[in-house]
């Protein structure tokens, strides 16, 4: 009972510091698209597709987590300083304006968290996705977790489920119908 009490005492000013405005490196921690500064590939095309990467903070049993998405590549062409150098290290852009058309892309669903842990599942993506003329489109995700076994031997694993909707529409326009994200 004594070490119950004893790691209560030292776990509450630990979670105490994970403050709830956490936010992982200098991204935006909250959904607020105005705020947003979207990286320019159109080339000032005036009827530029708006394209998103969403972001949201949560707390799970107690802890502050950052969930995010970051633009890594479009049409084949990494972004300037996207990537990931290790686990806790990903970089790439939250917004974007490309031109009207058919564009691959390709990011990461990251998930980081006030104590300094996380992860990164990268190489998602989605191919030839039509963006129209003017319109605002935000790519997201879902994250499950499921976990196997008992004490000592037990596993979890995570699985990110991506998708891409039309915000002035809220058509899903990735995955397509009978596809997985």
């Amino acid at each position: 009972m004594k070490l119950l009490k004893l790691a209560a005492v030292l776990t509450l000013p630990l979670l105490g510091a994970c403050s709830s405005d956490y936010h992982y490196k200098d991204y935006q921690g909250d959904w607020a698209p105005e705020k947003l500064h979207p990286v320019d590939l159109s080339n000032n095309a005036p009827d530029a597709a708006l394209v998103y990467f969403d972001t949201w903070r949560e707390r799970e049993l107690g802890i502050p987590f950052h969930r995010l998405v970051l633009a890594l590549e479009v049409d084949g062409v990494k972004l300037p300083g996207a990537g990931r150098t290790s686990i806790l290290n990903v970089t790439g852009e939250q917004a974007l304006k490309l031109s009207p058309g058919k564009h691959s892309l390709r990011w990461c669903n990251v998930s980081m968290n006030a104590l300094g842990t996380g992860g990164a599942f990268c190489n998602n993506g989605a191919d030839d996705v039509d963006f129209k003329p003017g319109q605002r489109y935000v790519v997201t995700f879902r994250l499950t977790a499921s976990t196997k076994g008992v004490g000592p031997n037990y596993s979890t694993e995570y699985r990110t489920y991506s998708s891409i909707r039309n915000l002035d529409t809220q058509e899903v326009i990735f995955p397509v119908p009978g596809q997985q994200g």
